[in-house]
């Protein structure tokens, strides 16, 4: 987490208990805290916002999942994106995410959000909306392939790709085919591993930066009502 988002995820907690006057229950950077938080707290202490940053590289599967889940135990959702973070917003948005707002709005528009979204609305604001909507430069994957070129891209075999995403081992190995085919048609050499690593890198799908671990989302601040 840098130093920025650390930044960015207090002043997010000041606002909610300052200007919004809600009791904020957890706080941390990334969706895997929470999870283990949500594990050991009483479900009646569970929150009833979520407001979680989309990072600009990872992996949507996992964290799409587990929004999915607090959505169906009733936890309101709104969404902090950016342009680099496109391609997991709109996975989110897919899974029909009550909220999104963008680091570009200001926090009058943070806080008008996060109201609607509390009582039951769904927006997203413009700027956010610019965010999603924005045409990325390589060619368009299905979700499985971006999985796919994300986990393959973060170091792990096409093995372990097909064991973490649930498919047989030739299953993933043809998607990992179809988006060597779909780069190399659109001009961008896919042949061995660090090119589609590097395809990946500069495409959003994965972190240079990680090690063997997709960066998770964060910052992330779950607000329960004072």
């Amino acid at each position: 987490m840098t130093d920025e988002s650390v930044l960015q995820r207090n002043r997010i907690h000041q606002l909610l208990t300052q200007e919004l006057r809600l009791d904020v229950v957890q706080t941390g950077g990334g969706m895997r805290p929470l999870l283990e938080w949500l594990r050991r707290a009483d479900q009646t202490q569970w929150p009833h916002l979520l407001v979680l940053g989309v990072p600009s590289a990872g992996e949507a599967g996992p964290h799409s999942e587990a929004v999915a889940a607090l959505r169906g135990a009733g936890v309101r959702v709104l969404a902090v994106t950016s342009l680099p973070a496109r391609r997991i917003a709109r996975r989110l948005l897919a899974d029909g995410v009550e909220g999104f707002v963008s680091t570009a709005d200001s926090e009058q528009d943070f806080l008008s959000a996060a109201g609607s979204v509390l009582a039951g609305r769904a927006i997203t604001t413009s700027r956010a909306r610019t965010d999603l909507q924005r045409q990325v430069r390589g060619p368009r994957l299905s979700i499985q392939e971006e999985r796919v070129l994300a986990l393959y891209a973060s170091g792990l075999t096409i093995v372990e790709v097909a064991d973490r995403i649930g498919v047989r081992h030739d299953t993933a190995r043809k998607y990992l085919n179809r988006v060597r085919t779909k780069f190399t048609a659109a001009g961008w050499p896919a042949r061995s591993k660090l090119q589609l690593a590097r395809i990946a890198w500069a495409e959003g799908y994965a972190d240079p930066d990680a090690e063997g671990i997709l960066a998770e989302i964060g910052p992330l601040v779950a607000a329960d009502f004072g």
